[in-house]
């Protein structure tokens, strides 16, 4: 994982106006937040696609030999896995 200096500092430049609707926060991609917290795009896959909030857009067509998706990770979204896995300690929450 990135240290939360790198973290925060990712995150605070693109932070909006607390009253700026949701739709306008940035939102990164899987290879973004691997590149910054040192994972794999597939570990950062496996943990976002079931986090509330995260976009995540599928081409409709059954015919198609493979499943292609697109993730789009809000920065509150990330921030609040982030927070949630940095207060880990041998495997239990505090």
């Amino acid at each position: 994982m990135a240290s939360a200096a790198k973290l925060g500092a990712l995150l605070q430049d693109t932070t909006l106006a607390p009253n700026a609707p949701e739709f306008a926060a940035r939102h990164y991609s899987p290879d973004e937040l691997a590149e910054c917290w040192k994972l794999s795009v597939d570990s950062v896959r496996r943990l976002f696609e079931n986090e509330p909030g995260v976009l995540i857009f599928e081409n409709p067509e059954k015919s198609s030999a493979r499943r292609r998706r697109t993730l789009r990770i809000p920065e509150s979204v990330a921030a609040s896995v982030y927070r949630r896995l940095n207060t880990r300690r041998f495997g239990r929450e505090v």
